[in-house]
């Protein structure tokens, strides 16, 4: 349909739903209408009256593709910041003041809501993720620079990201450094993700170019000595799940290369694990131990899945946070109290083998590392190498 002869319109903004952020859709009632608010995904509230999304990165992308043609979108209330109450039918507005029957919440209490983007801001975040998948870049990876480029955006809620200059990105990381003392490595994601956007989507790589990062932090990874890795595999007894865990510390898995294994990259007769896209797009293959493959053997009879090696209940691949919570409550029954995630296994896998005397470079292939200077940070917490050394205190001869 041609955008000039589109009537219809309908409204967004802000409404709470079950204590939950999420985005109304204010219509008449009409089919059509209807029927693109359920393309988008939106649900019905009975008690509200009001078709409603949750509010995510994705949502107003999610209802610009499903109206599109259809009905013009009308944003104007998330721009101002304009609530829905859940209480308040549409186009009635909010009661206020001190005889208001709403509870009164102490300032210090609010947490404020960081400012909606613009509407250039929103379009400048599609075209990024839309580069981004083109590039081929893991998905984690596009929600890490999204998440940090619409929080820099938010910074600067009335510019367009055309008008946001040099002075005003290190403006940002200032405030980011002094104010809200943020991590050297997320002020490294802002970095990638503000010069990604500026360099590779916008074409102006000097705006960017002389943005400094932060010096470098040298922190040692967090590893779990054989006794404690044996401890908390032997804490699982659910068949899958003991899977799950050995198969990341045997073969070195991040997360993501575990959930991403399909049923044919187990290579049996090769006592190998062909690890698909992993970081930087790379593949690589890795160790299967023996001990596994008999574990895997009876869990591909048992399970019968289809496509993915570890598959969710209702199919499709299996998710992060089930392995997580699989991972912290082996972790508590094995009595662990040591800092450990299950990104803490593929340390542990690495650091073991080094006291075992494997190579640092063949290491560096299992892990898939770019640079051995990566892998070398194990060197620093090999426990096992560190209490072969003499202290030149035990050589001297004192009474």
């Amino acid at each position: 349909m041609d955008e000039k002869g589109i009537k219809k319109q309908v409204h967004l903004a802000h409404f709470v739903h079950d204590a939950k952020r999420c985005i109304a859709i204010v219509f008449p009632y009409d089919t059509l209408l209807i029927a693109a608010a359920k393309k988008a995904g939106a649900k019905w509230s009975v008690t509200h009256k009001r078709w409603y999304l949750s509010n995510t990165p994705d949502t107003l992308r999610e209802i610009f593709a499903a109206f599109k043609g259809v009905a013009w979108v009308e944003m104007e209330a998330l721009r101002k910041k304009q609530d829905i109450l859940p209480t308040d039918p549409p186009n009635v507005p909010r009661k206020t003041g001190p005889n208001s029957p709403a509870r009164q919440v102490p300032a210090t209490q609010i947490t404020p809501e960081p400012p909606e983007l613009n509407a250039a801001q929103v379009l400048a975040l599609e075209a990024m993720r839309c580069k981004l998948e083109v590039a081929r870049y893991s998905p984690q990876t596009i929600n890490t620079y999204l998440s940090a480029t619409k929080k820099f955006f938010q910074y600067f809620a009335s510019k367009h990201p055309i008008d946001i200059d040099t002075k005003d990105i290190e403006r940002y990381q200032h405030y980011l450094a002094s104010e809200r003392k943020v991590s050297n490595s997320y002020l490294n994601q802002v970095v990638n993700a503000v010069r990604y956007y500026y360099k590779e989507v916008l074409g102006d790589a000097h705006r960017v170019k002389f943005i400094e990062r932060p010096r470098g932090e040298r922190k040692l990874p967090k590893v779990l000595s054989e006794e404690k890795v044996t401890a908390l595999l032997n804490a699982v007894d659910n068949l899958k799940h003991k899977c799950i865990l050995m198969l990341i510390y045997s073969a070195g898995l991040r997360l993501g290369e575990l959930l991403a294994l399909e049923r044919t990259d187990i290579i049996p007769e090769r006592k190998q694990v062909l690890v698909r896209g992993g970081k930087g797009c790379k593949d690589r293959v890795t160790l299967l131990s023996d001990r596994i493959l008999a574990l895997l053997t009876e869990y591909l009879q048992v399970y019968t899945p289809r496509t993915y090696l570890f598959e969710s209940p209702e199919g499709g691949m299996y998710s992060a946070t089930s392995v997580q919570m699989v991972f912290k409550r082996a972790k508590k029954k094995a009595g662990i109290t040591a800092p450990a995630t299950v990104h803490t296994l593929r340390h542990s896998f690495a650091t073991h083998l080094l006291e075992n005397g494997t190579d640092l470079r063949y290491i560096q292939t299992l892990l898939g590392h770019a640079s051995s200077k990566t892998t070398e940070i194990y060197t620093h917490v090999s426990t096992k190498a560190i209490g072969k050394i003499r202290s030149p205190l035990d050589n001297l001869d004192l009474g």
